[in-house]
Parts: structure tokens; sequence; C-alpha cells
């Protein structure tokens, strides 16, 4: 793959250092320099290239295109990601005690948490569900609005006050909607509603019910003002849901009057009583009767065993909750909105998905039931709290646990159902648990969709890496998208490609920087693309950097190909700075400049010169053609360095052969005037050139190589000396020339003499 069509002219100078490929580079450097933690959550280098990535989704950056804030912020979420994914992966394993192996009565709150401390998979499952509540769709809470019900109870009041329920004159459409202004009110009219039509229209006799439709529509509705309140409510309460805000969502019911709605949000969260977690076999509480009631437990608890102030809370019958917020998402006379809301609490999807418009918002859906199957299973299957769940005690042959280690522990949270036999392999050669399964069964049902929009959206490739990144399939996402680099001009824009490849090539970087084992051939494919970014991007600066993480070998290539990029137009300090740039991020700076005059000789035998073997010395003096240029200050390379003298003085001799065998005198004669002054004194200084070749001496006999160069300097001196002396020739005065020209020549042929030209 190339992303150069073209040389471009070089500007070290203009090089803006507050550029995206800058500012990330320098939160790569900062970590070696200062020693950060990869992933501190402040000065870590995700949490700076979220940073980065928020700075330019700023109001400020208004000339982005809405593709350009897309991929933004698309990087941005994914960088989150990486940071709050990679966190829990390497943290270290948290030590439990034993005594919780034996408690059936700890609360169920404990149950989880312990759970997640000892899951890998539950735990990467909440946080990326966690994550997920921070990219939500957008927004647009209802106003907080006082009063329960205002209008329908103004209404209701009003038609009571003017038409008692004794007074006959009430017509028939005035009668009030229902006589009372509890939360199921309107469901229970709804139903009554329901049952007399399906009643009515079995009745042959009574076909005239429903000559007044409205009659019947109006007995079971609130207040049109309070309906549509009620209506952006439940979706206000869905989206803070959605976006991970409980907290929010129940305030929100509490300022507008509608406690026993935020009652009906809140009975998920699960049972938690601290005085209940350090009970052990020998518990004071009798094993063969029920536990008492929470409240009957206070006094008793605090008495006997001197225990601080505590709270309780969370809910005692969460089985019946969520059995209820069921049947609320399946009743499909509520709100869509609202059937939703109550789906996402009992982790249902068919309820949810039809208000899910984003790729996020189907992932979402799919992993928060994914996870809520999950603590469902914990609190049924496990022996940990296990009183809870089932209102009784276990088996006493479950009940005896012999163990002291935390081995014991897990063994005792895993649900006895699930067998762990057989799974798939991952790409780190670990089997795929049940969550991992599941989840990639999610991203694949998204990948398939039948919707168009949603399926692209699937394969958008920063959704493609969140995806990976959360089964913990990292390779297979560098391989895929290395392999797919080979047709990335037909799939990608150019400025997109040039986008991804500088996320891909940094979020490689930052794995290796927590050790982690990263594909070689894919990453490296990768960081070659992205330095080929940077050369079409004329950040010259950043290109060692970054060829400086490439494998050894792949990276003096690299950078040698780079070196000859900047092409004949590069002068000599350009080109003395750009290799010099090799050594400060620890590249083989000999290596690399001669691998970069070995790839430019090669070319000569791929396009070999014309030759010239017709006018002898007549093309001494002729110009050189760009070719031979090229060929000529490609040695350039190595006489920046003293150490690579040698090197030059050897490609310079092959070249001056090659060029002399072609006929090219002129520029053979080149090749000589182009080597430094000293560079035989240089040389000489290192090694004795009069020394023996010695056996095995891989720089091909310095004393030849110095020898052949001086033959080669002599014999152009002495035809630069024969050039010399048929120009003056040719000046000598013919027969009858004045005595004025013959004195001319005269002194001409005495100057030549000064000189030792003759």
């Amino acid at each position: 793959m190339s992303l150069i069509h073209q040389t471009q002219p070089l500007n070290f100078a203009s090089e803006d250092h507050h550029d995206e490929f800058s500012l990330f580079a320098d939160a790569l450097k900062t970590l070696r320099v200062d020693e950060i933690d990869p992933l501190d959550p402040e000065h870590g280098p995700a949490a700076v290239w979220k940073r980065i990535c928020d700075s330019k989704l700023d109001n400020r950056n208004s000339h982005l295109s809405p593709e350009q804030k897309e991929s933004w912020n698309l990087e941005r979420n994914t960088w989150q990601l990486v940071q709050m994914l990679y966190t829990e992966r390497t943290a270290p394993p948290q030590s439990s005690s034993s005594k919780l192996t034996s408690n059936p009565y700890l609360p169920p709150l404990k149950v989880v948490n312990l759970h997640l401390s000892k899951s890998k998979d539950l735990l990467e499952l909440s946080t990326f569900r966690d994550w997920l509540y921070t990219c939500p769709s957008s927004t647009h809470p209802a106003e907080i609005r006082r009063g329960y019900w205002p209008y329908t109870k103004a209404s209701l009041k009003h038609t009571l006050q003017k038409y008692p329920h004794s007074d006959s004159r009430r017509p028939s459409g005035k009668a009030p909607p229902f006589h009372a202004m509890d939360p199921d009110a309107p469901l229970r009219a709804s139903r009554q509603q329901t049952n007399q039509r399906s009643q009515t229209l079995q009745s042959d006799d009574n076909l005239n019910f429903v000559s007044d439709p409205n009659a019947i529509q109006e007995k079971g509705d609130l207040e049109q003002l309070d309906q549509e309140y009620d209506r952006a409510m439940v979706k206000t309460l869905y989206e803070y849901i959605r976006a991970g805000e409980m907290g929010l969502a129940l305030d929100f019911c509490r300022q507008c009057d509608h406690p026993w709605r935020a009652a009906s949000l809140a009975g998920g969260q699960l049972f938690q009583d601290p005085s209940l977690e350090e009970f052990e076999d020998e518990s004071p509480l009798p094993q063969d009767e029920v536990l008492p009631d929470a409240e009957s437990l206070d006094n008793p608890l605090n008495e006997t065993r001197n225990l601080p102030p505590y709270k309780r809370s969370g809910c005692l019958n969460r089985k019946l909750w969520k059995s209820m917020c069921l049947h609320m998402s399946s009743n499909k006379s509520l709100p869509t909105y609202e059937q939703a809301l109550y789906g996402a609490l009992a982790g249902e999807t068919s309820s949810v998905l039809p208000v899910c418009y984003t790729w996020e918002d189907h992932i979402w859906c799919h992993i928060n039931a994914i996870f809520e199957n999950q603590v469902d299973q914990i609190l049924e299957s496990n022996q940990l709290g296990y009183y809870w769940s089932h209102g009784a005690l276990p088996p006493a042959e479950n009940h005896q646990i012999d163990a002291s280690d935390d081995d014991t522990i897990i063994s005792s949270l895993q649900p006895q159902h699930v067998a762990r036999q057989n799974f798939p392999q991952r790409s780190n050669g670990e089997p795929q648990t049940d969550i991992k399964l599941a989840m990639n069964k999610a991203f694949d049902k998204i990948l398939r969709s039948e919707q168009t929009s949603l399926a692209e959206s699937a394969r958008n490739p920063f959704h493609v890496a969140q995806m990976w990144l959360a089964i913990d399939k990292i390779n297979d996402l560098f391989t895929s998208f290395s392999d797919r680099l080979k047709s990335a001009s037909e799939d990608f824009t150019r400025e997109h490609l040039s986008h991804l490849l500088r996320f891909f090539s940094h979020l490689i970087l930052f794995l290796r920087a927590i050790d982690e084992k990263v594909d070689s051939e894919a990453s490296n494919a990768i960081l070659r693309g992205y330095v080929q970014v940077l050369e079409m991007e004329n950040k010259h600066n950043l290109i060692a950097f970054y060829v400086a993480e490439l494998q050894p070998e792949s990276g003096v290539e690299t950078y040698a190909k780079y070196l000859i990029s900047l092409g004949p137009s590069a002068d000599f300090p350009t080109r003395r700075v750009a290799l010099l740039r090799a050594l400060e991020h620890g590249l083989d700076l000999s290596r690399v400049a001669c691998t970069a005059v070995k790839l430019t000789l090669q070319e000569i035998t791929r396009a070999s010169l014309e030759s010239n073997r017709e006018h002898g010395l007549n093309k001494f003096s002729h110009q050189l053609t760009d070719k031979q240029r090229e060929l000529i200050r490609s040695l350039e390379w190595l006489i920046i360095d003293p150490a690579t003298y040698l090197e030059a003085l050897i490609q310079a001799n092959s070249l001056i052969r090659y060029f002399l065998t072609a006929g090219h005198p002129n520029a053979a004669r080149e090749v000589v005037c182009s080597m430094p002054a000293d560079v035989l004194s240089v040389i000489a200084q290192g090694k004795d050139p009069l020394a023996e070749p010695e056996a095995g001496d891989i720089t091909g006999n310095t004393h030849n190589a110095i020898l052949e160069f001086t033959q080669y300097r002599d014999f152009f001196n002495c035809l630069e000396l024969h050039v010399q002396v048929d120009e003056i020739l040719s000046q000598r005065p013919m027969d009858g020339s004045t005595t004025s020209e013959l004195q001319a020549f005269t002194q001409a042929l005495e100057v030549s003499r000064s000189r030792d030209v003759l």
C-alpha cells in the first residue's frame, strides 16, 4: 500500500507542533521521559488522546465536516473504552476472606460484588456496559413540573362538582375518566374499556353501543396535557436509564411529584445489609428457622455484636419487581418509551430495541440484557446468599463447604448448571466463556442486521475496534485491519485512512507500553502505513520516532526508504538533519545510511543508464542527467557520519566503475569530487590502509578500496590536465599571426607551466 503519490516539498521550519500528529506523539514521548504509568487516568496516553479528541470536537472547530466530527467522536469513545477496559484487565486479582464461603445469608449486593471481583469476564462485561452509558444518543429531558396530573385532577374535580354522581343530568360524554387518582387508575380504566369493548362486539343486541367510539376512548385517558407530559417524562426517564443515571431518574420522579414511579424504578437495587456480611456456620442465627425480617434484626444485632450504626438498602423482593417490569414491558397499551424503560430495567430486549437508533444503543440493549441475566444466574445458583433467592437454607450436604482459599470462593460463585468445557478458543489461546460467547453473538447479530444503516454503522472501523476490544480479540483486529490496507484506497478516502492509521498505530504502541502481546507482522504493517502518512503530511520530525517502533530490520529499511523519498530536492543540511534523527530515536545510523544507498543503487540494475561509447572524452565536460545526479547524491547518506566513510568509499568505487563502463567519465569524475577531502585520512586513522587484509574482513579490503579510489582520483586529474593541454594547444597561433597574438600565447604557456599543467 502506498499513500504517497508525489514527492512533497520539504519545510521543516513550518511544521505545526500543535496538530494532532505532534500532540499524539508528545503523549508517547512524555510517557517515556517522565516514566508515567500508561494507565494513569489523568496523564496516561489514552487519557491524553481522549482529551485531544475532545478539543477537536470543541465548538471552536466548526470547520469540521459531519464525517470528521463523527470520526473524532468515535475515536474519543474508543480511547475511553481502552482506558477503562485495560485498567481492569491489568489490575491485580483481589483476595477474599474464606469466611464468606459458608454464609447463606450474605446479602445479594455482596454476592454480586464478590463475583465481580473474581470473574474477569463479568467485570469486563460490567465495564463495557459502564462505557456504553457514557456514549448515549442525544437527550432531551422534559421540564420538571410540580403536581400530580394537575389537569386531570382539575377536570375530575370540576366534573364532580358540576355533576355529582347521583345527578342524572350529567351528559354521557362528561363522565369523569376514572374516579380515583392512584397510579393504576388509567390502567384499570383501560382494562375495563378493553373488556367492555370485547363484550360489546360479541353481543348482537348492543351493536349500537359503539356508534360513538369517542365515548369509550375517553373513559380510560388522562387529560391531553397530562398524557403529553407523561409521555415526555417516561422518555426522559428512559434516557436517564440509558445513560446510567439512575440517581437523576429517581430525583426527577420525586421532583415531579411521582414518588411511586421512583419506587418502581428503584426496585432493581440489590439488597444490602452490612450486619449479615460476616456470619459463618457458627452464626447465632438458627439455620433451621426462617430469618427474621430486616427491621426486627436491628436491636438484637446491635446489642449482641456492638455494631456501629448502618443503613440497609435495596429491594428484598427483586424477583417480584423484575416480573412486574417484564409484564409492563410487554403491555402494548403503555407508551413505547414506558415499555422500553421497564424492559431495560429487567434486562429485556424486544421492548427496548424499537427505541434504539444508534449502534451504541443496540449494543447497550444486548449487553444490558446479558449482564442482568448473569446477575440473575449468580443469585439463583450460588450457595452464597442462597436464602435471599430461595426463602430457605441450602440442603445440608451442599451447605457444608470445607474450604479456605480463593479457589473455593470462585467455585462457590460459579452457577451450578453451567458447563465450562469445550468453549471456542480466543485469539490468545484461552477458552471463551459463555459471557464472551453471548457478547460475540450480540455483535454478530447487529452486524447482520436487516437495517442497512445499522449494519453499515457496525462495519465502521471504530465500531469494529470497540467490538474486538470488548471480546478481547485485539490481535484479530490488527490482522483484519492490516489485511484491509491492501485495498484501503478503494474503501476509504485519503483523509479517513490517515485518521485510522494514526489511531491504530497509537493503539498498538499503547498496548506495547502495558506489555500486552501484539501481533508483530500486523503491527509493523500498520506502523509502516502511518509512517507513509507522516511523509505525506510533511511531519518529517516525527518519522524517525515511529520507525524506531518497528522491528529492527523493518525499522532500518523503512527509515531508509523514507530518506530516499526526500528526493533530489532535499539539500545536504536537510538530509543530515533527517539522518541524525534516526540516532535520536535509537535506530542504527550506519545501517540506515548503508541501506538507503544500497536501495538507491539497486535501481541501476533495473533501469540502466544510456551507454555512451562513441564520443570518448568529448562528453567529459557534459552536464549530468537527473538520474546520474540522483545516484551520485545517494552517497551523501554515507558522508554525514565519519563512521560510514569506509562504506562511502566502497560504494563510490562501485559507482565510478559503473559510470566508466557505461561511458560517462563526467559522472565518474563527479563521484570522486563528491567525497569529503578528509575521507582517506579518517579511514586511515581507523585502520592501517597498508595492512594486509584480515580473514573474514567484511569491509571488503580497506587497502584495496583506498588504493582504487586514489588511482581513480589520479586518473581524473590526468584527464583534467589532458583537457587543459588540448585547450591550450587549440589556442596556438596560426602561421602569419601578429606579434601580439604570439606574445599572448607565450604568456598562456608560462601560466600553465606555473600551474604544472605542462
